[in-house]
């Protein structure tokens, strides 16, 4: 049995998409949340095996669940997140990735392509739909642009919160953004980005992101499913 937990912003939506995914009889939908807050004390409660987010909820609140529930601090393992959205960009599949997605679900999508999504999630498998990896091309082929400076560490001198800025300084968002990405202080981002551009002896934004693409830093999940 997959238990699942359905994080959505209304209770419409999580209705129809519980019904969905409990017509099969191995998804148990162990709850339901409609917020960040309320989705990972769920987490702590349940431990799902799988956390079915919608991606377009208001205020960036499925980005940040993805990120909180596939992180460290909600019990004993995370869980496999399956986002599904309205439609992909290339910018907001990079932010699903970055938030630890591990398949992507369109709303046009058939029942049994959702229920399916859950089952490959839950066996360990990526599900990335040929509208996203279409998205991510662009990227893909930015990462093979530069060249990858001769140090393998080049990155061992940032933090790891460093770090994580600049993968979604790389994702095109401003500090703005990644201050509500991350639940910092935009003065606090400013800084972080400022001494990640000094301790890899960078002149801007555009040095940064040529950086982690050209080191491979900005690397996808190398097992996709259609």
């Amino acid at each position: 049995m997959v238990t699942v937990l359905l994080c959505a912003h209304n209770l419409l939506i999580r209705t129809g998409l519980r019904k969905v995914l409990e017509d099969d009889a191995y998804i148990h939908v162990a709850a339901e949340a409609g917020s960040a807050d309320e989705a990972v004390e769920l987490a702590r409660r349940h431990q799902p095996d799988v956390a079915f987010v919608e991606l377009d909820m208001p205020h960036g609140e499925g980005l940040r669940i993805g990120r909180m529930l596939t992180g460290t601090g909600t019990g004993d393992r995370p869980a496999g997140v399956v986002f599904i959205a309205q439609s992909f960009d290339s910018a907001t599949a990079l932010r699903g990735l970055l938030a630890g997605a591990r398949a992507f679900l369109a709303k046009s999508d058939t029942p049994r392509q959702l229920v399916a999504a859950v089952h490959a999630v839950a066996g360990g498998y990526t599900v990335l739909p040929s509208a996203v990896t279409a998205a991510l091309e662009p990227w893909a082929m930015l990462s093979t642009a530069f060249t990858a400076p001769a140090s393998s560490d080049v990155f061992g001198l940032l933090t790891d919160r460093e770090l994580e800025v600049l993968r979604l300084l790389a994702t095109g968002m401003s500090n703005g953004e990644i201050a509500g990405f991350l639940s910092l202080g935009e003065a606090t981002v400013k800084s972080h980005v400022s001494r990640l551009l000094s301790k890899l002896g960078l002149r801007n934004r555009s040095q940064a992101v040529a950086r982690a693409y050209g080191t491979g830093l900005m690397g996808v999940p190398a097992r996709a499913a259609q």
